[in-house]
């Protein structure tokens, strides 16, 4: 999986020093299915400003978090869902979950709503599912809330994820 243009896989991405390459690009479906995910040295970038400006506040604010799915090649977005234009693809998005048992995903989405760059917020499930946290787009004033309900998901609003997460 590691590529010789790529810097180390292990080592703390810069200015986000809780992650790194490896984290924001592992994927059980590469695995099982011996696919690449390796990003091009151009979408680093992308990945970086993740880390720095979504996944490290995180951090910070709730402890340490688990990034479930980061990055996913073309491919792997195929596998995982058919949807080859996802922000994942574009390295500006990541499932994450809380791993305090202080904290659940329900708060992590809540206060992501209110104080993080998203475009987009998913909370699956309230107490131990993950919450999806896309970078936003410029001009995109606040972030777009969905909770997934079923098969589908329903958007609300920041008050209605407050009032379902309580």
């Amino acid at each position: 999986m590691s590529a010789p243009h790529l810097p180390p896989l292990n080592q703390p991405l810069e200015r986000a020093p809780h992650f790194t390459l490896a984290e924001l690009i592992r994927s059980d479906i590469a695995d099982t299915y011996d696919l690449d995910n390796t990003p091009s040295r151009a979408s680093l970038e992308n990945l970086g400003r993740l880390a720095r400006l979504v996944l490290e506040p995180l951090r910070g604010r709730f402890g340490p978090i688990k990034v479930n799915s980061g990055f996913r090649s073309s491919e792997v977005k195929w596998y995982a869902s058919l949807d080859r234009t996802s922000r994942h693809c574009r390295r500006e998005a990541a499932d994450v979950r809380p791993l305090s048992p202080e904290a659940d995903c329900g708060q992590l989405a809540l206060w992501a709503a209110f104080n993080l760059p998203c475009g987009q917020i998913i909370l699956y499930t309230y107490a131990r599912g993950w919450v999806h946290l896309d970078l936003a787009q410029p001009g995109v004033l606040s972030p777009r809330l969905y909770v997934s309900q079923g098969q589908g998901l329903v958007r609300v609003s920041a008050d209605e994820l407050a009032h379902l997460t309580a």
